[in-house]
């Protein structure tokens, strides 16, 4: 962890980037540490709610507009997780390793604030303009995620061994503990700003321009708050460790690791179950929503054409993020009793359930308000093991390469959804009927296909982690003898 320092540093620095390589959190007690981690999971937070908030708006906002069968929200989602993946995948640990975990954060919300700020931009100007200015946003923001969230995993690694030493725990316990408290302020903030689109256009009766541009004011200000948060000392380079050893570092893993391979299902199906919920329930259920209780559903001014639900997908997107921003705190403190891996298990149940309620009962018209809300709440149970545990499963396994294992659940994660949001539009059928679905812009999809893509996934899940779990107790075995 470095050289401790004979006084003890303020929690905050009014010059962070003059720090020291020498310094490091060993002078500071445990509530400052704890209080230093709160505030980067706030920074980061509000940066990534805005662009969670967008990205659940693209299928709606900018869906009028296609090619190939694929809205323009659809193909800008698909744009930015192959961007991610690919910064993951090319660069990300790199990258990480010469600015620092802390800087990195820095750098990649910074990057992020591109994207947010194309819908802004996409607003304003004519459909002609507004393809190259959502792909581009899109590409530009998926880079710096690549590496943002590599960077948050060394980040959260390295804040949770200085708690652990601060507090004398162990550092599986101390990763559990800053699991749940990260993933409780990251989703809980995502709930925020996915109900400001709702409380903006519904409530206040403003324009989504104004959505736009206060996303894009919170994404610039959380750039801000980012840059008060401890800087770690960047360690000395080893000289072995060349340009392509650090940008190969989570290709490396993957194939030299066994546990990482048996644990891609789990990342995979988080990704196929997302962008099936953000493609198909979203862009299509709750357009053609139009008989449920309680809601009114309202007219587009230019075609008359109904759109159900539409206007309350800021509400839908929300729930998620709630329900899992609940349950974080929740499994933070009953991973420690239980262990890791049933709160994971019932992670992927929850997306296999998920997929398996439009199975059972196909079609997009006759939904309601109780079971559209019900799927949604799947989906934030499947989401809060993801972004709580699964990190803190990572941390655990692959302790020896933090960078490496957060890069792997970009990589991974990032190019199932990069798959899903290009590969699922374009599951096409002949002749309507319950599995083959008609689109909003008159196309047919065979949606079974895509739910049965994500109910295997979430098996495969389960087997791969159960292999890799027992792999992992043979290592800590051998590693005590």
């Amino acid at each position: 962890m470095g050289t401790a320092n004979t006084a003890k540093q303020p929690l905050l620095d009014a010059s962070p980037y003059s720090r020291s390589s020498r310094d490091s959190m060993s002078s500071m007690s445990s509530s400052q540490i704890l209080r230093n981690f709160i505030l980067m999971s706030v920074c980061f937070s509000a940066n990534h709610g805005a662009v969670t908030a967008c990205l659940g708006l693209a299928s709606t906002k900018l869906g009028a507009l296609t090619f190939l069968d694929a809205d323009l929200g659809t193909w800008q989602n698909g744009t930015l997780y192959t961007f991610y993946t690919l910064s993951a995948l090319f660069g990300a640990t790199y990258i990480v390793d010469r600015l620092g975990s802390r800087d990195g954060i820095l750098a990649g919300v910074s990057i992020y604030c591109v994207y947010v700020c194309c819908f802004l931009v996409a607003s304003l100007v004519p459909d002609v303009w507004k393809w190259p200015v959502a792909l581009l946003g899109a590409a530009v923001g998926g880079v710096g995620g690549g590496f943002l969230w590599t960077a948050q995993g060394a980040y959260f690694g390295k804040s949770a061994e200085a708690y652990a030493n601060a507090t004398n725990t162990s550092k599986q316990a101390s990763t559990g503990y800053l699991a749940g408290i990260f993933s409780f302020f990251y989703l809980s903030e995502e709930v925020a700003l996915k109900l400001l689109s709702t409380l903006i256009t519904q409530v206040l009766g403003q324009s989504w321009l104004v959505v736009f541009g206060t996303y894009s004011a919170v994404a610039v200000a959380s750039v801000v708050g980012m840059s008060l948060v401890y800087k770690f000392p960047v360690e000395e380079k080893k000289s072995d460790n060349d340009f392509c050893y650090k940008v190969n570092s989570a290709s490396r893993l993957l194939f030299n690791d066994s546990k990482m391979f048996l644990l891609i299902p789990m990342n995979a199906v988080f990704g196929f179950s997302a962008a099936f919920l953000n493609s198909y329930v979203t862009g299509q259920v709750l357009h053609f929503a139009t008989t449920a209780d309680y809601a009114i559903p309202y007219f587009d001014d230019n075609s008359g054409e109904s759109m159900g639900l539409d206007n309350y997908v800021g509400m839908f997107t929300a729930i998620p993020a709630g329900v899992a921003a609940i349950l974080s705190l929740v499994l933070g403190s009953l991973s420690a009793k239980t262990g890791k891996g049933p709160i994971l298990i019932m992670g992927a149940v929850c997306f296999a359930l998920l997929a398996s309620v439009f199975l059972v009962n196909p079609g997009v018209s006759g939904w309601t308000w109780g079971p559209l809300v019900a799927v949604f709440c799947l989906m934030g149970c499947g989401r809060a093991t993801f972004e709580s545990t699964l990190r803190a499963t990572f941390a655990d396994f692959f302790a020896h390469d933090l960078p490496g294992a957060f890069a792997n659940i970009i990589l991974q994660s990032g190019l199932s959804s990069a798959f899903a949001f290009f590969a699922f539009p374009h599951f096409n059928c002949e002749e309507e009927d319950d599995y083959c679905v008609k689109y909003k812009d008159g196309s047919l999809h065979d949606v079974r296909l895509l739910e049965v893509i994500v109910i295997v996934t979430a098996g495969l899940a389960v087997l791969g982690y159960a292999r890799a779990a027992v792999i992992r107790r043979r290592e800590e075995e051998e590693e005590e003898e």
